[in-house]
């Protein structure tokens, strides 16, 4: 993996709470062509000023990595509003829905090493849907259930035991056969922990502490409101307009591999190298593969994604989203949501370039930062997705 050469300093940008930090390996390429590659992070840092600083923002982390190496580190703001502690780069946050990206990376790996099959057909005794005939494992981690999307969120929100919640899906009518659509789930993706457990012989945190969290280094990784806590540094959920501060337990929390993951940026920063060079980290290339393997289109999510003008199509895999970006490049994506948290993760693997970031505050701003970095990065567009949202906020 060639490494950019960059200056060993912490380089303050022209804000007074967002900074910018970059490793200094050996030099592989002209200091030259490296300044050119990295042109875009001039304007881009001052895209992230705006996202940073805005008055719904609590706390906010952020990286930029080219060829597969960090050459950019923003922080900003505190861990809990008023309190004076900063968000630094070790400051852990709640992942929410990126959570399954370590549950499909699981899958693949397991997959690949022959240890579960994806094609076998979910034992009724885990979960019955009720349909003419029960989902593959596969179809429950690439969303094809034919569930209603997000089925019975709200029990869980409402406390229900996660069992319980799950065993009730069999109530529900299907939107469509199963395998036949794309339906997000929380609730009925989260049952591939029962076929991950079975195949370690290990609680579903257990096994991913064991064949990721370890193995990576990502010592600030963990499950649950007991991780978040037992940090030096954690942010506290910010909920709504008027920012009511949280508390660090969620009912999330039950769904272990749906929306359990929280750790630092540091350790995300880890996370999307590791998906970009499985080889280099210890995985099986072919293993991580299977989980960025398209499986599905997800219809809804290019619909959503219309006003970005720039993806032309997208699917999902094990546990990741797949976005065709102007017909020419291969995104691994997503994105997470809780009250109170934000995360998001865009990898390009071919040329090693990724956009990780998390927050603490209800608000959809820094979404608008990867597509940002992309259009001045490629010179597809101008970029001005923030600067367009925050006319429309106000």
């Amino acid at each position: 993996m060639i490494a950019l050469a960059l200056p060993l300093s912490v380089l303050t940008l022209a804000l007074s709470d967002v900074t910018a930090s970059s490793p200094a390996p050996e030099p592989e390429a002209p200091m030259q062509a490296v300044e050119q590659a990295l042109d875009y992070l001039d304007a881009f840092q001052l895209e992230v000023a705006d996202v940073a600083h805005h008055d719904r923002m609590v706390g906010f982390a952020a990286a930029i990595l080219e060829n597969g190496e960090p050459v950019a580190i923003y922080t900003s703001g505190e861990t809990v509003r008023g309190s004076g502690e900063a968000v630094t780069a070790d400051t852990v946050f709640r992942l929410a829905s990126v959570s399954k990206t370590f549950a499909g990376t699981m899958l693949g790996l397991l997959d690949e090493a022959g240890l579960v099959s994806l094609d076998a057909r979910v034992p009724e005794t885990v979960l019955d849907l009720g349909g003419a005939r029960q989902p593959t494992w596969r179809e429950l981690a690439s969303h094809q259930t034919g569930l209603p999307p997000n089925a019975y969120d709200n029990l869980i929100e409402a406390g229900q035991d996660a069992h319980t919640v799950r065993a009730r899906l069999t109530e529900v009518p299907l939107l469509c056969q199963t395998g036949a659509c794309y339906t997000y789930q929380n609730v009925a993706f989260d049952v591939v922990r029962d076929l991950i457990e079975d195949a370690t012989g290990q609680s579903y945190p257990e096994a991913v502490q064991t064949y990721l969290f370890d193995p990576l280094g990502m010592h600030s990784a963990g499950f649950g409101a007991e991780n978040l806590t037992r940090a030096e540094s954690y942010a506290a959920p910010h909920f709504g307009r008027r920012q009511r501060l949280g508390g660090t337990a969620t009912d999330y929390d039950t769904l272990p591999a749906a929306a359990g993951v929280s750790l630092s940026l540091n350790d995300l920063i880890i996370w999307a190298q590791a998906q970009m060079d499985p080889e280099g980290f210890g995985l099986s290339p072919q293993g991580v593969e299977r989980a960025h393997t398209p499986q599905t289109r997800s219809l809804r999510e290019t619909r959503n994604l219309r006003r970005l003008g720039r993806v032309q199509d997208t699917s999902y895999g094990l546990g990741w989203r797949i976005y065709d970006w102007q017909g020419e490049r291969t995104l691994i994506v997503h994105g997470g949501a809780l009250a109170g948290y934000g995360s998001q993760v865009v990898l390009e693997p071919e040329t090693g370039f990724a956009f990780v970031a998390l927050w603490n505050a209800d608000v959809g701003l820094p979404r608008l930062l990867w597509p940002t970095a992309m259009d001045m990065r490629t010179g597809d567009g101008p970029g001005a997705f923030v600067d367009d949202a925050i006319a429309r906020m106000r």
